[in-house]
């Protein structure tokens, strides 16, 4: 739902709500796309040096702030910092959500996997319309907090994401 809100609603709320220029706008989107990049590419790494829980928590943690500062700081520059962050905090989540189903159980990896990636983009695509939605009742940026309550609720969750210790051989 997060990656949906910045790609649909990012650059209207920074157009719209804090009177950037359409080139502000854009930068909005670009910080995001750019720190899911580079997230993403260091996301390997960073999981094999803190784990995915305390990777995924952090990255939950900087993706409500990021975007948490995108609504309240009320500058252009604060939006677009925002956003970036806001990408970066969403970036390691995903590929940790598919590693955690394909090793829940092996033997059915391809099943879970598809789940998740449904999922995923059930969210993606529905979660825009239903910010709009949200937004025509209460205004862009009350509805653009619920990804940033959501990405909250992903760090509080992320224990789900801990590899069970395989049981012993009777």
């Amino acid at each position: 739902m997060g990656e949906g809100a910045a790609a649909d609603w990012s650059s209207v709320y920074l157009r719209e709500d804090l009177a950037a220029s359409p080139g502000i706008a854009a930068a909005g989107y670009a910080a995001f796309s750019l720190m899911m990049t580079a997230g993403r590419l260091a996301g390997d790494r960073l999981a094999a040096r803190f784990g995915p829980v305390a990777l995924v928590r952090c990255c939950g943690v900087l993706a409500a702030v990021g975007l948490g500062v995108a609504l309240l700081g009320g500058h252009q520059a604060a939006g677009v910092v925002g956003f970036g962050c806001f990408g970066a905090g969403l970036s390691c989540i995903v590929p940790q959500v598919f590693s955690a189903a394909g090793h829940r159980d092996p033997a059915f990896s391809g099943r879970a996997l598809a789940r998740v990636a449904s999922i995923g983009y059930l969210g993606m695509l529905s979660g825009p319309v239903f910010i709009g939605a949200v937004a025509e009742l209460t205004g862009l940026p009350r509805a653009l907090a619920i990804p940033a309550l959501l990405a909250a609720f992903v760090a509080l969750a992320a224990t789900a994401l801990r590899v069970r210790a395989e049981e012993p051989a009777a």
